[in-house]
């Protein structure tokens, strides 16, 4: 304002149109040339920069197309390089004074999918050039000193620096730096997330999201990081925070392209992420009936004469894992009840834990893996089976068909076997933890290029399956309770029965 002032007495005897068409004009060329201090978040989005607190070093901005959430990106990302102070009494300080913004030069990555995304929608688009607006970068020479479109890079008169990174040249090209903001847009593999990640931990750096939640647990990402931080979130992890973006709420989005959209969309299993940013779970999970409300149980007291199962999925190296299940009697209903879950260790110190975290409990059968129960130790020439004999563990080698028992743990957790009984047939405890992650993670397998790119390969992809093999095995048996007198099944049947109905 005092600026203004000042030219408004250096214009002289000018008249006053002439003095406010000068000022007008020159306030024109400074929205144009420093159009982030003018940018206007619109409701729903202004809403949510106040969720970006200082307690908050991972914050994911959930999407559906056209709903903003990239130009919400690029705004938080120039506003850190820029600095809090450079925004006071400005139009667009009521988006930067709560940001947990550090003060002095900032380094800040920027990160797409790819170098054709990296360089035309991120860099081009919003920050450079613009397109439906003017760019977020100020185009003044006293604040950013250097641009270097070739090498991705923004140098600020402040000091701080944006580099752009493409996911896609690999993970050692996101080693050394240490940052204080990483800005990734839509979800890259892990491994870059994991050293992003590292970047950020000597200087308390954040990590902004920006993606529409398509990769979910079934595809796109080898591991789907994002869906597992978004459920970590959901369970109360204090550090990382996630809004959702609608573009039906984008005002900037003709009403008449709204309604394209959700013609498009409706009925269509990704039409919530697509309009609602919301995560959706395909038909990739292989036991896409599970329901923790359903299957999973209160811890119960199980009696000792009911028939208990331990089945076993070893590993040479990597994870060994072991489930617990007990017939109940009757109904031959399965109820896992505990679960180990180790990795990195030899088969005899595999065997103590799987000895200690029994406890002393009577144990019918010992299942383990048939194929790698056969197999000969490379150091002593013993068949693998044979270590877990002579380390105290009578193990046998599960009899499986083709898909090693698949198909019948789907027909437990369906109850497909018997259609007159209760549905389904096998309960979990809801304490085993890695039981729950485990079947919520394991999906379908599929061809990622070629002619048949997309299709299934009828097979479970290999991740995260220890704990789901071992349940398999267990369930190719088909295993019956013991025989035991009317009076004792029918206690032991409620029992069991009210542990089920007080979780549901």
């Amino acid at each position: 304002m005092e600026t203004h002032q000042k030219l408004i007495q250096d214009l002289g005897n000018r008249s006053l149109i002439d003095k406010l068409a000068v000022l007008e004009a020159l306030e024109k060329k400074r929205r144009d040339e420093q159009f982030i201090k003018y940018w206007q978040a619109y409701p729903k989005q202004g809403e949510l920069f106040s969720r970006f607190t200082a307690d908050t070093k991972i914050f994911g901005i959930l999407g559906g197309n056209r709903s903003g959430k990239t130009e919400m990106g690029a705004f938080i990302s120039v506003a850190w390089a820029l600095g809090k102070q450079f925004f006071v009494n400005e139009p667009a300080w009521e988006y930067v004074k709560d940001l947990p913004i550090p003060e002095g030069p900032c380094n800040i990555w920027v990160v797409g999918l790819s170098f054709a995304v990296l360089r035309d929608v991120i860099f081009r688009e919003k920050l450079l050039h613009g397109r439906q607006h003017p760019p977020l970068l100020p185009k003044d020479s006293t604040i950013v000193r250097k641009i270097s479109e070739a090498d991705f890079q923004i140098f600020f008169a402040n000091g701080s620096v944006i580099t752009g990174k493409s996911a896609d040249s690999g993970r050692d090209k996101f080693q050394s730096a240490s940052c204080d903001l990483i800005w990734i847009d839509e979800e890259p593999d892990v491994e870059i997330f994991d050293e992003c990640y590292q970047r950020t931990a000597d200087c308390a750096g954040r990590i902004l999201l920006t993606l529409t939640p398509l990769t979910d647990i079934s595809s796109g990402a080898t591991v789907p990081w994002v869906f597992d931080l978004y459920e970590e979130f959901k369970h109360g992890k204090k550090d990382v925070n996630f809004v959702q973006l609608s573009v039906l709420d984008n005002p900037y989005v003709p009403e008449v392209e709204k309604q394209k959209l959700q013609d498009k969309w409706q009925g269509h299993f990704e039409e919530r992420a697509r309009l609602y940013g919301e995560f959706v779970r395909r038909s990739g999970l292989v036991y896409n009936m599970w329901n923790p409300s359903v299957h999973m149980v209160k811890p119960f007291p199980i009696s000792r004469d009911w028939r208990r199962i331990v089945s076993i999925d070893p590993a040479a190296t990597g994870t060994t894992a072991a489930i617990w299940a007990a017939v109940a009697p009757g109904s031959n209903n399965l109820y896992l009840y505990r679960e180990y879950y180790e990795r990195d260790r030899v088969v005899s110190d595999h065997a103590k834990g799987i000895l200690a975290r029994n406890a002393g409990d009577p144990v019918d059968i010992w299942l383990i893996d048939p194929k790698w129960s056969i197999q000969r130790n490379a150091e002593n020439h013993k068949q693998n089976g044979q270590l877990y004999r002579e380390s105290g563990i009578p193990v046998r080698e599960a009899v499986v068909g083709e898909d090693y028992g698949m198909n019948e743990s789907r027909e437990y957790m369906n109850a497909t076997l018997y259609q007159t009984e209760r549905h389904p047939k096998v309960f979990i405890f809801d304490d085993l933890k890695f039981f729950q992650w485990e079947i919520e993670h394991y999906v379908w397998d599929f061809f990622q290029k070629g002619e048949q790119k997309g299709l299934s390969k009828d097979k479970p992809r290999k991740r995260s399956d220890h704990l789901m093999n071992a349940f398999q095995y267990l369930c190719a048996m088909r295993p019956r309770g013991l025989s035991r007198q009317a009076r004792y099944r029918s206690l032991d049947e409620r029992r069991a029965d009210a542990a089920v109905n007080s979780y549901t």
